[in-house]
This record gives structure tokens, sequence and C-alpha cells, in this order.
């Protein structure tokens, strides 16, 4: 029985320290509950191609409103692009925000990074149903990038 209490102290220790994903309500009659980390999941990813450069952002929290971008090409050189200046988002047609962080390291051709929206609330992004990217001069004009999410 003690180790029983033990193990159980411990795995909600480790829970709490790994920053174990808050619960979220989804919409409608009989809502459930989802862990955010499992909504941020059915976002996944969405690519761009265009002027030589693809762009990949992937969804990576939700405790944070978070994406890991990766931008890769052989003709541009990528590390004069600054997300933080040139990416917005918004949810349901809402405002545009800029993020409150991009942090990637300079990699020539091939760039990865984290571009975080810090000012967007959980909730609010937990419970959009559509969310947009729009990055703009790298490479092209626009890129618009959609995750629409099933009610």
């Amino acid at each position: 029985m003690i180790r029983t209490i033990v193990a159980l102290a411990l795995a909600a220790a480790v829970a709490g320290s790994c920053g174990s994903a808050p619960l979220t309500a989804t919409a409608g009659p009989g809502a459930t509950l989802v862990p955010a980390a499992q909504r941020v999941a059915t976002l996944g990813e969405q690519r761009s191609d265009g002027g030589g450069v693809e762009v990949v952002p992937t969804w990576s929290s939700a405790a944070s409103p978070t994406l890991t971008v990766t931008m890769d090409t052989h003709s541009v050189e990528l590390d004069g692009f600054d997300l933080a200046a040139l990416a917005r988002l918004r949810l349901d047609a809402g405002e545009w925000v800029a993020p409150s962080a991009f942090d990637a390291r300079e990699g020539g051709h091939h760039r990865a990074g984290t571009l975080a929206f810090g000012t967007i609330p959980p909730a609010a992004f937990a419970s959009a149903r559509l969310i947009e990217l729009r990055i703009v001069d790298v490479a092209v004009p626009e890129r618009l990038l959609r995750w629409e999410r099933a009610r």
C-alpha cells in the first residue's frame, strides 16, 4: 500500500513538473474535457512552398500558442527573415496578433525556430475554430496558412 501511495505521489510530481496539459472544454451539448495538447495535435502542420522557399509551421503548444517553424531552400539566404516582424496570427477572423517571440538560430538555407504568441490567452486559442497564420515577404509577398477545427 505504501508503495502504491509513493508511486502515485511520484507520478503526480512528474506530471506536474512536466507541465501536464490543462483540460479545456469543447463546445456543444454534453461538452467533454480534452487535454489542450491533444487539441494542438489535431491541428498538425501546414506547408507553403513559394519563391524557392518551403515554410512548414507545426503547432507545438497550446499553453502559450506556439509553433515550430522550419524554412528550407536551396537558393535563398534565410537568416535575414525575422518572423517576429513578418508573421501574424488571428483566431476566428478576429484581429491579427504579432508574435511575442521568434527564437531561431541562423542556418543559411535551412532554418528552424519557435514562433510564440504569448499574448493570446490559452482559452481563446483552445476554443478557436479557425486559426490563420500570415507570413509576408519570405520569398513571396504573402503566405496564408489555415487550420480549421471541426465542432
